[in-house]
This record gives C-alpha cells, sequence and structure tokens, in this order.
C-alpha cells in the first residue's frame, strides 16, 4: 500500500487533527501544511494538545516562510500573522509589518502578539517606531512596552508622542510610561 502524498496528509490533518500528525507534518518543514497546522492551534489553544500545535507550528514559521506568507493574499497575511510571537526575535519584523498591514484584522493580530510579550527586549525598536502608530490600540501597546523596557534616552520620544496624544487612554498609558522611565533613572542616579 503506497502512503498518501504530502497534500492527502495534510488534508487528513485538517480533517482530523491529533499532536501526532501536527509533529509529523512539521517535520518535513513544507509550508503547504503552514495553514493547517494554525488553524489547529488556533483550535486548541487550551488543553494538554494546545503546546504540541504551538510546536509544530513554530517548526514551519521559519523567517522565509512568514516573509512568504506575510506577502502574500489577506488570507495568508493573517495565517502567518497568527503564527507570530513576540517571544522570537526573528518575529518582531514580521510584527511590525503586521502592524502596518492594510487588513484590521492582521493588525489585530499582531496588537495580541505584542501584548503577550510587551517585556520582550527584542521589541524595544519597535516600541518606539509604535509610539506614532495611526492605531490608538498600537500606540498605547508601544507606550506600555516603552514603561517596561524604555531608557532615559526615550525621554523625548515618549514626551513628544504624549503631547501629540489625542486617545485619553493612550495618553494615560504614555504619562505612565515617561513617569516609570523618569522615576527608574532618578533611582539609578540616587
Amino acid at each position: 500500500m503506497s502512503t498518501p502524498d504530502f497534500a492527502s496528509r495534510v488534508q487528513a490533518f485538517a480533517d482530523n487533527p491529533s499532536p501526532a500528525a501536527a509533529r509529523a507534518l512539521a517535520a518535513e518543514h513544507d509550508d503547504r501544511a503552514f495553514a493547517a497546522l494554525v488553524d489547529a492551534m488556533n483550535d486548541f489553544m487550551e488543553g494538554p494538545d494546545a503546546l504540541a500545535y504551538r510546536e509544530a507550528v513554530r517548526t514551519v514559521a521559519t523567517p522565509v516562510v512568514l516573509a512568504k506568507w506575510m506577502a502574500g493574499d489577506l488570507d495568508a497575511r493573517r495565517t502567518a500573522a497568527h503564527a507570530l510571537s513576540a517571544r522570537f526575535p526573528e518575529h518582531v519584523p514580521f510584527i511590525a509589518q503586521g502592524l502596518r498591514d492594510p487588513d484590521d484584522q492582521v493588525r489585530a493580530i499582531c496588537r495580541r502578539s505584542l501584548r503577550s510579550w510587551s517585556s520582550s527586549p527584542g521589541l524595544h525598536d519597535l516600541f518606539l517606531e509604535a509610539v506614532r502608530h495611526a492605531d490608538p490600540r498600537v500606540r498605547l501597546l508601544a507606550a506600555e512596552g516603552l514603561g517596561k523596557l524604555g531608557r532615559p534616552a526615550d525621554l523625548p520620544a515618549l514626551q513628544s508622542a504624549l503631547e501629540a496624544e489625542q486617545d485619553d487612554r493612550t495618553r494615560d498609558r504614555l504619562a505612565w510610561a515617561v513617569e516609570r522611565i523618569e522615576d527608574q533613572s532618578a533611582d539609578e542616579q540616587g
């Protein structure tokens, strides 16, 4: 009996996902399984199998694959955005790209990846850029991240953003970030 071709195995997995099948598909490093793996990861976000699906997605979600999918059509970009995690420094440029995407859902998914890891040092430069983003929700997350990661050298950018900010919630978070950095700086000098 012949083994089914890869596309058939991907379809079988999509119809009936299992952690073992996810690991087997991921081990082949073929991005044709990417969408099915991401769907399974999203379907099983909690529970005993969640980690297996996340690891399978991370195995396939190499920078080359992410670049290809983030440059694709709307469905591809949404799929890629779900695979992004701010925990991984190599994902940060793709998160930044997703925050500029014309589709609100891609931007929302990327915002969620920032929310979870707003204290990751690899995000510092992204936060400095994002504090001037058109979307106040992104600016709020950037302010929160800079409040956790910021340095005294970031104060001029934060103060400029605070002066220009129109959204009350984002203004509050920017003010918090400025105060936090100033307090940390004073503690270090005192």
